[in-house]
């Protein structure tokens, strides 16, 4: 209890004050972008030498981390037409690597030339890779272009199942019933959210793994699950039109575009001291790409992101928009590496303790 209050105050004094708010197949999609933050050009890494006065000479690759249909595929695809003109008019090649929660893109892109070219789209999840075993790379191998939002995640059941509340769902588990969770593996939202659920509920779900939070929707509305955690983003068309039930916010407000699902720390108040946390969505590159090349895509998703019709559509999916870079980014991710790893390990999710993997405490 200790370890969860103390993890407590390191959520309120980190998250609330940065936040602004699947191995799957290949998609393709246009976008444009310049921009650029940090780095150093590896020894011997002849390709990644590519000079300002000549980026970009050529179309962009982006690895999205989660499958299509998702809030991490439509957040990433969205910003495309924004970002084009930024891009000298070049286009994104976009390709969905799912897989490991994340770990599949993140290791392809990693593995690819530091020219500026791949790009790698994706979420919140590498940054408790090290913790949950699945992998050694997390986002301080690679340099945050630009962190477009924020969302929030749900509790979810199908229209008709008989949990048409949080308590009804949280009293079944609690009296022994098995409720099957539609997960998305170790890293992933649901699986990070369930360990919550876990320390302030003392419930613990039977997981059913799946390829992505629209796959889990999916398991949800089909009946193959009967519940999940997802990002809200992830099923707010399905939620307004009455396709899946959602019971409760992962968070401590309601949101303005989603006025009846209750924040759960209206139905639990012992979420209080775990709440505000949530996903964040962006686009990385290596961190040994050129300084010059990093800082003509920072200029160009800056101002993509920063376009009002783009943004609209972020708070059409329940996301909060940041547009945030840079150092900013940096620090960002730094913070919410640590909060969410010492998370995991408080919840008692992982035996790996942060510290051994270099990961400190955010002091109080």
């Amino acid at each position: 209890m200790k370890k969860i209050i103390s993890f407590v105050m390191a959520i309120g004094m980190t998250l609330a004050l940065t936040a602004c708010g699947g191995n799957g197949g290949s998609t393709t999609a246009a976008a444009g972008s310049t921009t650029a933050a940090g780095g150093t050009t590896a020894a011997g890494d002849s390709t990644a030498a590519a000079s300002a006065t000549d980026f970009p000479t050529k179309d962009f690759q982006g690895s999205i981390m989660w499958s299509a249909g998702g809030v991490c595929d439509t957040v990433s695809r969205a910003i495309a037409p924004y970002v084009k003109d930024a891009l000298g008019g070049k286009t994104i090649i976009y390709t969905n690597r799912a897989g490991a929660a994340g770990g599949i893109s993140t290791q392809y892109v990693h593995e690819q030339p530091a020219d500026g070219y791949n790009l790698l789209f994706g979420a919140e999840n590498p940054q408790i890779a090290k913790v949950m075993g699945t992998s050694e790379l997390d986002y301080s191998n690679f340099i945050p272009i630009n962190i477009f939002c924020t969302s929030i995640g749900v509790v979810i059941v199908s229209p008709d199942s008989p949990y048409q509340t949080l308590e009804a769902l949280v009293d079944a588990m609690k009296s022994g019933t098995t409720l099957n969770m539609a997960d998305t593996g170790p890293g992933g939202l649901p699986y990070a959210a369930a360990a919550m659920m876990t320390s302030v509920n003392g419930v613990t779900p039977n997981r059913i793994t799946y390829d992505g939070e629209s796959a889990c929707v999916t398991a949800v509305m089909g009946g193959h699950a009967d519940y999940s955690i997802v990002t809200m983003g992830s099923c707010a068309e399905l939620t307004n039109a009455g396709k899946v039930k959602a019971l409760a916010l992962m968070h401590n407000a309601t949101l303005e575009t989603f006025p009846d699902v209750p924040a759960i720390t209206t139905v639990y108040s012992d979420y209080d001291k775990l709440l505000p946390w949530g996903p964040f969505y962006g686009v990385l590159v290596r961190e040994d790409t050129p300084q010059d090349v990093v800082d003509q895509l920072t200029a160009a998703f800056s101002e993509a992101a920063g376009n009002p019709e783009f943004q609209k559509i972020l708070t059409d999916l329940g996301c909060v928009p940041c547009n945030i870079h840079g150092q900013e980014a940096i620090d960002y991710l730094d913070k919410y590496r640590s909060v969410s790893s010492w998370l995991m390990y408080d919840a008692g999710a992982t035996e790996i303790s942060p510290d051994s993997v270099g990961i400190p405490r955010v002091s109080e």
